[in-house]
């Protein structure tokens, strides 16, 4: 017997038909919910996952930036060094070469006349 019916609804004849036609399951909207709820829960799925990559390229991303900055700035810092340094031997060779030969006299440049 199907649900809700009882012995004299079924002796009425006209009323049992209407009466199954209401009373019947709509399993393609049951089906439809079904498949509704599974894709939701693929979609929740893929969503979290990429979620998560974001948040770890994101922290990747920084990391990158940060050691990008550390190298900046120890390229400045060797930059200044090696500066320092050209600096330094320039002054040794400076001295050095006036140490070993007689200063020597600067003269005057001569201007040339102007074109007219």
């Amino acid at each position: 017997m199907l649900r809700g019916r009882t012995l004299e609804g079924r002796m009425d004849g006209g009323a049992t038909a209407m009466e199954e036609r209401l009373q019947r399951r709509p399993w393609a909207l049951i089906a439809a919910c079904l498949i509704l709820v599974v894709l939701t829960a693929m979609l929740w799925m893929k969503w979290s996952d990429s979620r998560r990559n974001a948040a770890r390229l994101e922290k990747e991303l920084t990391r990158v930036y940060k050691e990008a900055e550390d190298l900046r700035l120890q390229a400045t810092l060797a930059h200044e060094r090696t500066v320092k340094l050209e600096r330094q031997v320039r002054a040794l060779q400076a001295e050095r070469d006036g140490l070993s030969r007689p200063p020597e006299e600067k003269t005057k440049s001569v201007k040339p006349p102007p074109r007219r």
